[in-house]
């Protein structure tokens, strides 16, 4: 479900590319810190962005420096000096994480399972840490995946439906970027839960094959069952589906992030939601998204 809020590298400078970077090595380390070492291998691209919001909405200047870490044992990389800034969305990640894989154990084939019997022992008093120190979001997630089993009980067709749990849990961690009385609150909410029906969209176009293969619920399967297979005609519909949805949700998500008026760190976050997020979509489509994640490469 994680993984498609990423920059678009080719059009990021290099010190921009830094900060990002700094931001996401502060970010593992504070998980590794906070939640133990485990928590570590499951950060995805999604929390950074989110990391570089938190920031910017609060104006929090980042010092960062070169270190070592376990992904880069030999080579330093930048990362951030102090990561107490980074406390709430280490904590959002461990608290989605945990349901992710509650949901991958319920939800996914025998690889996916697997992943998520294995990963889930960790995860247990972390998220239970997680829950005491942000009680809102905690039940939200929960409240948010229950629907979500639900809606996969029922095998809803309806697109918009389908997207409505994970917008709903990134709605609740974008209006916990800051207090229930400031006055941008409401266009956090509304812009996190654009965002997850983004990711959605994305997750379930991205799953495609391996849903029809395993036979598994995907709201885009069912609405346009492949009686002959999923072959080029097939998807040509679902992308054609598809794009109207992206578009008119990243269009709105331009408009709200727009009236957010956000200074610090602008120019990344411009690259991210104006340019990151369509090409992760046009990826996904091209099917050259996959291998990218698997190469850990951000274009």
């Amino acid at each position: 479900m994680f993984g498609y809020v990423r920059p678009f590298k080719p059009y990021m400078r290099m010190f921009e590319y830094d900060i990002y970077k700094a931001v996401y090595c502060g970010l593992c380390k504070d998980m590794g810190r906070r939640y133990g070492f485990v928590t570590r291998f499951t950060l995805s691209y999604d929390f950074a962005f989110l990391s570089l919001m938190d920031l910017s909405v609060r104006g929090v200047k980042l010092d960062a420096e070169k270190q070592r870490c376990i992904a880069h044992p030999l080579k330093k990389t930048m990362c951030a000096k102090c990561t107490c800034n980074l406390k709430y969305t280490s904590s959002a990640a461990v608290i989605l994480t945990y349901h992710k894989l509650r949901d991958d154990i319920a939800d996914k084939g025998l690889k996916g399972k697997l992943a998520a019997f294995v990963l889930l022992p960790f995860f247990k008093k972390p998220y239970k840490k997680a829950a005491r120190l942000y009680p809102d979001l905690a039940p939200a997630v929960e409240n948010a995946m229950e629907l979500q089993n639900k809606i996969e009980r029922e095998k809803t067709a309806g697109i918009d439906l389908a997207c409505e749990p994970t917008a709903l849990m990134m709605q609740a961690v974008a209006g916990g970027l800051t207090s229930k009385r400031d006055e941008r609150r409401p266009l956090l909410e509304r812009f996190g839960y654009l965002l997850g029906r983004f990711i959605y969209i994305c997750d379930a176009l991205d799953d495609l094959p391996d849903d029809h293969e395993s036979e598994s619920y995907n709201p885009l399967l069912a609405k346009f069952p492949p009686t002959e297979g999923i072959n080029a005609d097939y998807l040509k519909k679902v992308h054609a589906f598809c794009d109207d949805s992206i578009n008119f949700t990243l269009g709105e998500m331009a408009d709200i992030y727009v009236k957010l008026d956000l200074k610090r760190y602008r120019d990344i976050l411009d690259n991210i939601v104006y340019l990151g997020l369509k090409n992760v979509y046009t990826q996904i489509k091209s099917g050259k998204f996959r291998n990218n994640r698997k190469g850990n490469n951000d274009q």
